[in-house]
């Protein structure tokens, strides 16, 4: 073992301060009985991933609507290291009220995108990566458990979340406007692919950017997008919203319907 293994910082310096905040008060933590479910007239699925004896055990308890497959409320218990914790908690806050075909789609990569305290900045340590990859296993389990469960082929529910308290306040770009058409909309590409595209993809969507004129910028939406109703309400609102944050609050988005 060298001695930068020796020295190296512990997992708590290195998570973001989303993940510290999560960890100091968690809401999801707990557990669903059958007399929980059976009184709410729902089913209860639990997804387990791991071993206590190993050091590493998760289980995700979910609360499903067998009307339309949409989870109702969500646990979690875990064994094991904090970034365990923190990825369960995570996930458990992800799956909240989408139904059980959204959260398949669900990947390690989303659940470190969404606590991110800067865009470009990992949420966890790559050292971390096997516990994510735990619970991402867990929901598959869970999933698997669904999968009788009828589900609606689009979803009026915007997978997006928009709060200033993520972290998109306060960093819309100085001199945008003198910035040449192509670098301003490879701008708004990146933002897109990071920040919005991987929770459109939570509902089989897509979205693309056709133009950019003067402010407007002009997307279409791909999958189940086109037929969702949400498209022109919430997720509308909410692609704006983040563009106007962490571009330009002149920023205003079309889509061509």
């Amino acid at each position: 073992m060298s001695l930068r293994d020796l020295v190296k910082p512990h997992f708590w310096s290195l998570y973001s301060k989303k993940i510290r905040a999560k960890l100091e008060n968690p809401k999801y933590a707990g557990f669903f009985t059958p007399h929980d479910a059976e009184s709410k007239g729902m089913r209860l699925v639990i997804g387990r991933e791991g071993r206590s004896e190993e050091g590493s055990l998760v289980c995700l308890y979910w609360l499903v609507d067998e009307a339309d497959g949409i989870i109702a409320d969500a646990k979690f218990q875990c064994f094991g290291p904090t970034s365990l914790i923190a990825a369960a908690e995570i996930a458990s806050e992800l799956v909240l009220r989408k139904n059980y075909d959204q959260a398949s789609r669900i990947s390690a990569d989303l659940i470190d995108q969404h606590v991110r305290d800067t865009k470009n900045s990992a949420s966890f340590p790559e050292e971390c990566n096997a516990h994510l990859n735990f619970v991402i296993a867990a929901i598959d389990e869970a999933v698997y458990q669904c999968r009788d469960i009828p589900f609606a082929v689009s979803y009026e529910q915007t997978p997006i979340a928009y709060s200033g308290e993520n972290g998109l306040a306060g960093e819309s770009i100085p001199g945008w406007e003198g910035f040449p058409a192509e670098q301003k909309r490879q701008i708004i590409e990146e933002v897109i692919d990071k920040e919005i595209r991987p929770y459109i993809e939570l509902d089989a969507g897509g979205i693309t950017v056709l133009a950019l004129k003067e402010w407007e910028v002009l997307i279409s939406y791909q999958g189940s997008c086109t037929s969702c109703h949400s498209a022109t309400g919430s997720t509308l609102t909410a692609i704006q919203q983040i563009l106007q944050t962490r571009v330009h609050p002149r920023l205003f988005v079309t889509p061509e319907l």
